[in-house]
């Protein structure tokens, strides 16, 4: 079971805020929009519009991934295949790094939505390092920073609400006529 920690949409912003500090991270979205680039966000406010956009369209997550440059490592981009195709796309990107740490929004209208800080440890990575060459050694990665940074968002986040298990959206299948909830961009098939 993932837990997730329940905030205000306007605590969302203090969260943020607080991750742009002490060190301005690198911020884009952890996969792209099916037959998209991963889109890139330079501020606190580009985030939040992000994020209130998801919201007012129905998105039931989205997810983003930070890099601060003391973390060191490789980060890559890499091109996902889709095979089938879904609605008529055949690829997609996704961010990929050992050390990356992603913030997952799920959102919860009508004003609250349910936060995650998701990062690899250095064992998980070091464990899995063979099975994906493309993000290099792990190494490569500054671990006492990538751990403090993520204790920071995470001991943040977690003063700001209590912790529920995430809502999963589902189809209902007795009534066919119902509409279904919105897909999720991320939800891979």
């Amino acid at each position: 079971m993932t837990l997730a920690t329940i905030i205000s949409t306007s605590a969302l912003a203090d969260l943020i805020e607080g991750a742009f500090q002490p060190e301005v991270p690198v911020v884009s979205s952890s996969e792209s929009d099916l037959g998209e680039p991963l889109q890139h966000f330079a501020s606190p406010e580009e985030i939040l519009a992000k994020a209130a956009e998801c919201a007012k369209a129905g998105v039931h997550n989205y997810a983003f991934g930070f890099w601060y440059p003391s973390m060191k490592g490789r980060v890559v981009e890499r091109q996902v295949t889709l095979d089938p195709p879904r609605d008529g796309k055949t690829f997609r990107y996704s961010l990929g790094g050992w050390g990356i740490i992603h913030l997952h929004l799920y959102f919860t209208p009508p004003n609250t939505l349910q936060c995650r800080v998701v990062v690899n440890s250095e064992a998980r990575a070091i464990s899995r390092q063979e099975r994906y060459p493309e993000l290099g050694a792990a190494s490569e990665w500054d671990w006492r920073v990538v751990e403090s940074y993520a204790f920071r968002l995470s001991r943040r986040l977690a003063a700001m609400g209590p912790t529920a298990p995430v809502l999963q959206h589902s189809t209902p299948v007795a009534n066919k006529s119902a509409p279904a909830a919105p897909r999720s961009p991320w939800k891979r098939s």
